[in-house]
């Protein structure tokens, strides 16, 4: 038997709207793992919000690794250490939170293990409780940051505005950077070259395996590139359509459901 390697998105996939994983997912991961197959977190959270999800689901233990930042860090947790990451340059932060301040739309950082922004709005609050993320409020975010940040998010619940963002500042969008819509109200920009489609080439590179017995299952835009990229790629039930027309196969069940769980009983036990 062929060792399966299963990357599971968190949010509207392996977690239900109430951010638990349901019994079904936890039984059939935890079979999976058993027989000697890896399910892998792959998200757009940051490593401490991705940790967080993953011991919901059993998932944090020997043998697992988390692709955080939409595939910008890969976490060992048999070693409890990064062994990959790839950050955005310090002045492309800068630029970044000037534009979006000059818009009147929220942007936030992240420096040790916490979010940071400049100023406390629903925005943040928003974020933070969906995230169970810690925040900190700083002057002039991008100077006081310890290190550069993985990735800038930009948040609004008017998807218009994002939109015009991206498509008015396409200085942004070039050999250093890219941007992707995570959902309607998040706008992410991260380092060229990271997604969770290169997160699986980078793991499968580290473990030695063959990216044809990857399964992917993700629900969203940033989803897309791991769905491409692994052997089979899987949309949730409740994916969005950009989702489900790159996918191999669409979920019956939909993340309340244990759609999830509906894939490792189908195509790896």
């Amino acid at each position: 038997m062929k060792t399966k390697y299963i990357f599971t998105d968190l949010d509207g996939t392996l977690l239900n709207d109430a951010k638990e994983v349901c019994k079904d997912n936890i039984e059939a991961i935890e079979e999976a793992l058993l027989k000697g197959h890896r399910v892998i977190v792959a998200t757009g959270r940051p490593l401490e919000a991705a940790v967080i999800g993953a011991k919901h689901a059993g998932l944090y233990r020997p043998g697992c690794f988390l692709l955080c930042y939409n595939g910008g860090m890969i976490y060992d947790c048999t070693k409890e250490e990064v062994i990959y990451e790839k950050t955005l340059g310090m002045d492309d932060i800068k630029a970044l939170f000037k534009s979006a301040d000059e818009a009147g739309i929220h942007v936030q950082a992240y420096d040790n293990g916490k979010v940071i922004c400049q100023r406390e709005d629903k925005e943040l609050l928003y974020y933070c409780r969906n995230g169970q993320m810690q925040y900190e409020i700083r002057d002039n975010v991008p100077e006081t940051l310890s290190r550069p940040s993985l990735k800038v998010l930009l948040i609004s619940f008017d998807n218009d505005k994002l939109v015009d963002f991206k498509n008015t500042h396409k200085e942004f969008e070039n050999e250093r950077m890219h941007s992707i819509f995570s959902c309607l109200e998040y706008l992410e920009y991260m380092p060229s070259n990271v997604s969770k489609g290169d997160g699986i080439g980078i793991l499968s590179e580290l473990l030695h395996f063959d990216i044809e017995d990857s399964i992917a299952i993700g629900d969203e835009r940033n989803d897309l590139s791991m769905i491409e990229k692994a052997g089979m790629g899987v949309a949730m039930k409740n994916a969005v359509d950009e989702a489900k027309n790159v996918a191999d196969y669409i979920t019956t069940k939909d993340n309340n459901e244990g759609g999830v769980a509906e894939v490792i009983r189908k195509f790896v036990l």
